[in-house]
């Protein structure tokens, strides 16, 4: 299938630098209380010389300020914050497991849409990806200081989810980061080539790959003229890198709900275990999915499920 040169660069782009000090940068001391407040808050933090973003929710009634959870929310391409608050529906899962959720805002790249640097800016690389200077992975860093300063945050149950370029972004993180995410997310999102080529993370990673095999945004095959990566590609790469069994169980579900919204879209779900860390990699292949975030209307099939049941399994050694 073809795929518009177009169409892509609308709705997806990024790239970004590696911080070599980002160890340095990510210790979770501090002078200073971060004032944080129950419900959804926004806050800004001078990085980089950019004002950046972020919305912060905290569990109301929560018995417990300390070693909490946290997932970190990745927008897609030309994405805001807000929106992708409302649109993942973690709340019920937040209130209910107390889990604290973070939404950064992506940064504005020239012609104004939002964006996640989400691979090396690479001199001669072809990916049109590559558009912006902007240090992600630092302002990554620098946030998860400021929220943890008073030591709110579990730093063995650390998650990140992104969605189309922010699942760009959160694949970005785990090969640019020391042993920090107990397990990542991606929805409708790839490795980029510069990324997938460049990548070697400290430490395994387990991974859920949810992804439409209809998606005429990112291919479920791939890109190559952009450096799209197939869903494939990406399931092998952290397999390999977490040491999973070349084996998979295997489930069927139907959606039956989606079916009356949007067309039917029947669920393959394939998990690959490890020796090490249990299920390593679960990949949802979405049989004639689109680029969507949700492919069911049944709460037991929503991402917001599937992305808890399988972060709730994981938590750093």
């Amino acid at each position: 299938m073809r795929v518009s040169f177009i169409l892509i660069f609308i709705l997806i782009s990024g790239c970004t630098k590696s911080d070599s000090d980002f160890d340095e940068k990510f210790s979770k001391e501090g002078s200073d209380n971060f004032e944080y407040y129950e419900g959804l808050s926004s806050y800004n933090i001078q990085h980089d010389g950019l004002n950046r973003e972020y919305l912060l929710y905290i569990p109301p009634n929560i018995q417990s300020r300390t070693n909490l959870p946290v997932i970190f929310n990745f927008h897609g391409y030309s994405g805001q914050a807000d929106q992708f608050y409302n649109m993942t529906d973690l709340v019920d899962i937040a209130n209910e497991n107390g889990v604290v959720l973070v939404y950064p805002q992506g940064a504005l790249l020239p012609g104004g849409s939002t964006h996640w640097n989400a691979a090396p800016k690479r001199d001669g690389s072809t990916s049109f990806i590559n558009k912006s200077n902007v240090d992600d992975i630092g302002f990554f860093s620098a946030m998860f200081n400021e929220i943890n300063r008073n030591n709110i945050l579990d730093l063995n149950r650390v998650y990140a989810i992104g969605y189309s370029n922010g699942g760009m972004f959160s694949h970005f993180l785990a090969c640019n980061t020391d042993n920090i995410f107990a397990a990542i997310g991606d929805v409708a999102g790839t490795m980029l080539l510069d990324t997938y080529n460049s990548c070697n993370p400290s430490s395994p990673t387990p991974l859920l790959k949810i992804h439409g095999t209809s998606d005429l945004v990112v291919a479920y095959n791939g890109f190559d003229q952009q450096g799209f990566k197939t869903v494939d590609e990406v399931v092998d790469f952290w397999k390999i890198n977490n040491n999973s069994n070349d084996s998979f169980i295997f489930n069927s579900m139907a959606s039956t709900s989606w079916a009356n919204y949007m067309g039917p879209v029947d669920f393959e779900k394939y998990t690959y275990e490890s020796d090490f860390n249990g299920p390593s990699v679960v990949h949802y292949k979405m049989l004639r999915g689109l680029h969507w975030w949700d492919y069911s209307l049944d709460n037991d099939l929503k991402t917001s499920s599937l992305l808890w049941e399988f972060f709730s399994q994981h938590t750093r050694e």
